[in-house]
């Protein structure tokens, strides 16, 4: 059990079952997406060649911000906004599918971009569940 399953276990809130192991999904997800991206820029920035890899780096730490954000509207349920949450997934969503685009079109050369494609493309795929979840 991760700890954002712990800590959605813990709230006193009704956050319904199946919505909430979508919502502990997304939420590790994002997080990992967060460092993946964050790793990535800083690889990028140590390669050889690195101005060939300058939208990269932007692509990677805009959808670290934005994964950051959302991990963080995601862990707060007091006061809850089902339209900001919908948005804010939405978002995410679409900067992770950006991000992986950028980083395949690295990944044969650069391992870095291939981890970071991945870790993009699952956090992605968390949202868009999540996003169905809620309705």
């Amino acid at each position: 059990m991760t700890v954002t399953a712990e800590m959605l276990d813990a709230h006193p809130g009704d956050l319904g079952a199946a919505e909430r192991r979508a919502l502990a999904e997304c939420i590790d997800r994002c997080l990992d997406c967060v460092q993946a991206c964050t790793a990535c820029a800083d690889a990028c920035l140590a390669e050889d060649r690195v101005t060939e890899l300058r939208r990269c780096v932007r692509t990677d730490l805009d959808c670290a911000d934005i994964c950051d954000a959302t991990a963080r509207v995601l862990s707060r349920h007091t006061g809850y906004g089902a339209d900001v949450t919908r948005d804010v997934l939405a978002a995410c969503a679409a900067a992770c599918a950006a991000c992986a685009a950028e980083c395949e079109g690295h990944a044969g050369t650069h391992e870095h971009c291939a981890v970071c494609a991945e870790a993009c493309r699952r956090c992605e795929r968390a949202c868009r569940d999540l996003l169905t979840a809620l309705g």
